[in-house]
């Protein structure tokens, strides 16, 4: 158990998790608003609002790792993980900037879809990362990784199949080319918790 024998680097268990927590609720809030695009701007707001604490957090991580001497694994690693949280934060709020700014009123269902994968994708991080101080779970947390891998292999499928639908229905022109990249920058957001369970994949393997 690394916590175990640096009891004293507890805070950058909780910085992650913390993080973590508001991601979940991101992915959350952005499905929620697919559903509710009539009153997207609160949505959009309180994305908004999340990356902005992430972006501290992520700031709080960085300068304690720069004090830091020993750290609870290599600081590579620390300072990868909280960089690509921060990153699947400012990627979902990037994505739900663009409905009002794009003033779309109405998505197809295989973006709903893909907002679901999004949220089980970012629950599943969760789940490993609240994990990541102990180590008597390895395998826990490497299936859990694991799954976030299959989500990644249905969105794959899923934006192929909305891609289909474009191409064969929607006449706007412009419409067409807002939706394409919605669906871009959402299976991006799934991209990179399946980059993030490789990184808590490969601390795994090192230190278990």
């Amino acid at each position: 158990m690394l916590k175990r024998f640096l009891p004293q680097q507890n805070d950058f268990f909780q910085l992650f998790q913390k993080t973590a927590d508001i991601l979940v609720d991101s992915t959350l809030q952005f499905h929620a608003m697919l559903h509710d695009l009539a009153h997207q701007q609160k949505y959009v707001d309180s994305i908004a609002k999340n990356e902005e604490e992430a972006d501290s957090l992520a700031h709080t991580s960085f300068m304690l790792l720069h004090k830091t001497f020993i750290t609870p694994f290599d600081r590579h690693d620390i300072h990868n993980l909280t960089s690509q949280l921060d990153d699947i934060l400012d990627l979902v709020n990037r994505c739900a900037q663009r409905f009002p700014y794009y003033e779309l009123k109405k998505v197809p269902h295989e973006m709903i879809q893909l907002a679901e994968i999004s949220k089980q994708a970012s629950m599943l991080l969760k789940q490993a990362i609240y994990q990541l101080h102990s180590l008597k779970k390895s395998q826990d947390i490497f299936n859990v990784c694991e799954q976030i891998d299959k989500m990644e292999s249905e969105a794959h499928r899923v934006v192929l199949a909305g891609e289909r639908v474009l191409f064969k229905e929607e006449q706007d022109f412009k419409e067409f080319f807002k939706l394409k990249e919605i669906y871009a920058q959402t299976k991006l957001v799934i991209n990179r918790c399946q980059d993030v369970g490789n990184i808590i994949k490969g601390i795994i393997l090192e230190y278990s």
